[in-house]
């Protein structure tokens, strides 16, 4: 582990989710980061009967822009430990999944209850289900999530394991 300021990482909080990504671009002042969507699918008894792991081995890997905090020497190949409080994490899971769930949910509830077909409750859904997004588009959009990531610790390219050495 290579850490270029004493003061990353010191107060990381327990209840905080940390990841080691990879820098695939460093520019003016921001770092993009490979996220591999099934990151612990490598270490989970489960994976070879897992229908997560076999969709997402095709898949690419989501980039994630963050903020290069000062004092950090990163260059594209290194590898960082980035890291979120829990509780910013929930908020945004929530907003995410919980709050257009719970939209459609209580829609097609009320539908049924108000006697309308299972086509016009399906119909009242889909807007409901729109709407219901607009929150996590407007958070993701103006990078919410990504401000409250901040980076632990840089493990320069060369110092990462090849294979084969």
């Amino acid at each position: 582990m290579h850490r270029q300021d004493d003061s990353l990482g010191d107060d990381l909080a327990p209840r905080a989710l940390s990841e080691r990504l990879r820098v695939i671009a460093v520019s003016g002042g921001r770092l993009h980061l490979a996220a591999d969507r099934a990151a612990g699918c490598a270490a989970c008894a489960m994976r070879k009967g897992c229908g997560a792991a076999a969709l997402s081995a095709g898949v690419r890997p989501a980039v994630i822009e963050i903020a290069c905090p000062a004092g950090i020497l990163v260059a594209p190949g290194d590898e960082v430990e980035v890291s979120i409080p829990g509780g910013r994490f929930l908020a945004a899971v929530g907003l995410a999944y919980l709050l257009p769930t719970m939209a459609v949910v209580i829609v097609a509830a009320l539908s049924l209850a108000l006697g309308l077909s299972d086509l016009w409750a399906a119909l009242l859904c889909l807007p409901v289900l729109a709407l219901a997004l607009v929150p996590a588009a407007r958070a993701e959009r103006r990078g919410r999530l990504s401000r409250a990531m901040r980076i632990d610790a840089v493990y320069p390219a060369a110092s990462l394991p090849r294979c084969g050495t």
